[in-house]
């Protein structure tokens, strides 16, 4: 019976509309829309990667050596390994053309390259017809910023160790690049047969070899990882697989999604001085009403019903119309955040980031409204009259705190957990503590200060300054 009359009642007041709750809303869905929003371009970022993985890597997997090139016995083994295999070369050079000198990181190819993807270069043009080169002279493709700092333009030539080449496009995508490690110049292409005779890769050249494998489709990636460390033991392999193509990228991409969340649970947090403030000023207003109920006999345990049933159907609508925005937003802007990125992204609805969203809003909600509600049920009707008149204010049961620390302790554990970064998280948690604590203890203060101003003699008969 308690929760039928509580749920007519709440429908009644609610049928006022939603004046006094619109900070609460706001505050509400901008915070879940932040995180929602920020955790759909994460799992976008992640799904791109987890689909591209062979063409980030430039394979479906593969062999690293440093300071040297496969002997001809490991080259057998990882041609019969996989169904096709390319040999890239990368290393440090300068290119020359005249007095100017300009750093490159120079990627020495095979005729296989790429596995997957397409380079494309400008004037458009097949890589193979590129590297060909023409007049003699073996050819490259280059970073257009480094033709243009070096001012060479297609059909000039330039020096690489003891070789000429001649430049023949620039490079406009490198479907492989993205996943490549850091380089310490612009990029330089080149055919690895045309590297003979320029004294660049011999002994004792700083140079890593990479050993690019197309599998059969379907194949185990870790059995063939446990197969080449066991067929190639001791030669100091590294082995990269499409399954972490671009480690580099997906822990960057890792981290500032957890930062973002953070921060988008630490704007929910500000924003729940909102919440609480607005609950609270509601069931201010609402005095009179709790106190008439309580005259007739309504118990504590129904006056929480009440204004909970009212509080939770508008947190389902602030949550719900947070969740709204946050996959609405990546999804109309992902045209541009996709040509603005130098990876896949594939940003279709993805229903982790919405729970979890949905889990920090509820649980925000619940944190910030435990109290206002609560002491506006403990109090009898009389204490809540004088409170009314005299803004006294209480503490609620140890209940209630403990309630309230279970809530928060759940939050701060859930953000630890879901975002994969417990550190950064409870180092955040504890300075939003810290600003908390600084803020209350600020307001404190300023009562203080305002109480004694207010009885100094000077301020008698001033009843404005009082």
């Amino acid at each position: 019976m308690n929760l039928v009359l509580a749920a007519r009642l709440a429908r009644r007041e609610l049928r006022g509309g939603l004046r006094g709750f619109r900070v609460f809303l706001a505050c509400l869905t901008l915070g879940v829309a932040a995180i929602a929003g920020v955790g759909s371009v994460r799992a976008g970022l992640e799904a791109g990667m987890a689909q591209e993985g062979a063409t980030l890597l430039g394979g479906d997997a593969a062999v690293e050596l440093t300071y040297r090139r496969a002997s001809a016995q490991e080259r057998a083994w990882l041609e019969a390994a996989g169904e096709a295999l390319s040999e890239v070369i990368d290393f440090r050079s300068m290119a020359v053309v005249g007095e100017e000198r300009g750093l490159t990181q120079v990627k020495a190819v095979d005729a296989a390259y790429p596995l997957y993807g397409t380079v494309v270069l400008d004037p458009p043009m097949p890589l193979a017809e590129a590297l060909a080169g023409q007049g003699g002279l073996p050819g490259a493709v280059m970073d257009p910023l480094l033709s243009e700092r070096l001012g060479l333009a297609p059909g000039d030539v330039f020096v690489l160790g003891e070789a000429e080449f001649v430049l023949m496009a620039a490079i406009v995508n490198e479907p492989d690049n993205a996943g490549g490690g850091f380089g310490f110049g612009p990029r330089t292409m080149v055919l690895s047969l045309a590297l003979d005779g320029s004294g660049l890769i011999r002994p004792g050249t700083l140079f890593e070899s990479e050993y690019r494998l197309r599998l059969p489709e379907g194949a185990d990636l870790a059995a063939a990882e446990r197969a080449a460390r066991a067929a190639l033991e001791g030669s100091g392999l590294r082995w990269r697989d499409a399954r972490d193509g671009a480690p580099g990228l997906r822990m960057f991409v890792e981290r500032l999604g957890a930062f973002l969340v953070l921060v988008g649970i630490a704007g929910l947090a500000v924003g729940g001085v909102g919440i609480a403030a607005a609950v609270r000023a509601y069931l201010d207003r609402k005095t009179e009403t709790i106190a008439v109920l309580k005259t007739l006999g309504a118990e504590t345990r129904l006056i929480y019903l009440v204004y909970g049933f009212e509080i939770g159907a508008l947190t389902l609508l602030g949550v719900g119309m947070g969740l709204a925005f946050g996959v609405a937003l990546p999804i109309l802007f992902a045209p541009a955040i996709t040509a603005a990125l130098p990876i896949p992204a594939d940003f279709s609805p993805h229903w982790r980031p919405v729970a979890e969203a949905a889990l920090y809003g509820f649980l925000a909600a619940a944190l910030f409204t435990l109290w206002p509600l609560t002491r506006a049920g403990e109090i009898r009707a009389a204490a809540l009259f004088r409170e009314a008149a005299t803004g006294v204010r209480r503490w609620p049961r140890f209940t209630t705190i403990l309630a309230t620390a279970v809530i928060l302790a759940v939050l701060v554990g859930s953000a630890a957990w879901l975002t994969g970064a417990a550190s950064l998280t409870l180092w955040a948690a504890a300075g939003i503590g810290a600003a908390f604590a600084a803020l209350a203890a600020t307001g404190y203060l300023i009562r203080r200060l305002a109480r004694v101003l207010a009885r100094a003699r000077a301020l008698r008969g001033r009843p404005v300054l009082r």
